[in-house]
């Protein structure tokens, strides 16, 4: 079976494109009869070399509602004849209108919805008057939470019996390491001291400006030598968050990472006081999964995705709160006990979700929809 993969991301989102990316390696090296075809924008996007694992570039150099259009619905089914696909996995709730090739299609989240702020006004309008038609075209859908699945249900009337629900899980590589390499990351990236980390996009859904606020009250109250870390895959040229680092009291115990490979990223993980991301998307708490099986106690935004997953092994903010932001942190730093509960807690529930169990269940949902 030829399974095409469409590992483009309207939205911007490379967490989401990382997630996914990570599951479609375990799920192709684990099936090396069954070819696969990963098809892209650019000839920039890291696709794993393995046998059965091949790239097509699908190039375009601007972004418009119109060129979006003509590469979904032209120019990638054109693609899916020459590579004689017999299914689609397409990511973001957008696909093509105009294959007959069987649609798996991922719906990370509905955001856009809640808050369009957060969203580039040009991506905001397509979805908005494609992800209808897409829903109803797609052979069978996926969600990263069931909250996410009543959702669509609810406002776009989409029948249930086409939604499947599998949760992100942990991705391999992440786990403990010992006081010794933990003393090195700290000194390497935090001069020494612990710190809070952020992982994950510098967008507007992940709160960061809240985020600083909130450091910024912990520092005040505690007088503690905390640093504050955050790790990206890119830092944006335009943004309020970066723009508000200029005249941030607390700069200098303020570190950004950005473009850390696999194999950094999960020491610094491993080495933080805590990881804190209050992003709603599925994607995002994947990062905190991880933290947790690396045996660090996560803060995560108080949305109803978020708990579902992670019940009672995580605390929770408000994200538009900075206070309520400052008061888990401190909670954390005051409350030793409290720490250690989550620790245990958190590497319990993180040896449920693995990304093992991740891959096996969007393999299922992948041969289900190229059987109908």
């Amino acid at each position: 079976m030829i399974i095409a993969v469409n590992t483009r991301i309207l939205s911007g989102d490379t967490r989401a494109g990382k997630f996914l990316l990570d599951t479609l390696v375990i799920i192709a090296a684990g099936n090396p009869a069954h070819q696969f075809v990963f098809i892209t924008e650019n000839d920039l996007t890291t696709i794993p070399v393995l046998a059965n694992v091949k790239k097509i570039v699908i190039k375009q150099q601007t972004n418009s509602s119109l060129l979006w259009k003509l590469w979904y619905n032209y120019k990638l089914p054109s693609t899916l004849r020459k590579a004689s696909a017999d299914v689609l996995l397409s990511a973001n709730g957008v696909c093509s209108l105009r294959t007959k090739v069987p649609q798996c299609l991922m719906v990370n989240d509905i955001d856009f919805i809640h808050h369009p702020e957060w969203y580039d006004k040009k991506y905001l309008s397509f979805i908005r008057l494609n992800i209808a038609a897409c829903l109803q075209k797609a052979t069978s859908i996926i969600t990263l939470s069931a909250h996410t699945k009543n959702e669509i249900i609810g406002k776009y009337k989409t029948g249930g019996y086409k939604i499947a629900t599998v949760y992100p899980g942990a991705s391999n590589g992440y786990q403990p390491i010992n006081s010794e390499a933990r003393e090195a990351i700290k000194e390497k990236y935090a001069d020494g001291k612990e710190y809070f980390l952020f992982n994950g996009a510098i967008h507007a859904k992940s709160n960061l400006v809240n985020l600083l606020k909130a450091f910024s009250i912990f520092k005040k109250r505690q007088k503690s030598s905390m640093h504050l870390i955050i790790a990206t895959a890119t830092i944006p040229e335009k943004d309020i968050f970066i723009e508000s680092l200029r005249l941030y009291k607390y700069r200098s115990e303020l570190k950004i990472l950005a473009g850390l490979d696999e194999t950094e990223i999960h020491p610094v993980t491993a080495a933080a006081y805590s990881c804190i991301n209050l992003s709603p998307s599925g994607a995002d708490i994947n990062i905190l999964l991880n933290s947790m099986q690396s045996a660090v106690p996560v803060i995560a935004g108080n949305n109803t995705a978020a708990k579902e997953i992670l019940g009672d092994a995580a605390l929770y903010a408000n994200p538009s709160s900075f206070e309520a932001i400052a008061e888990q942190l401190m909670l954390l730093y005051k409350d030793e006990n409290k720490r250690n509960e989550l620790i245990k807690k958190g590497i319990e529930l993180a040896s449920k979700y693995t990304a093992d169990k991740t891959a096996q269940q969007l393999w299922q949902k992948i041969l289900a929809a190229a059987s109908q």
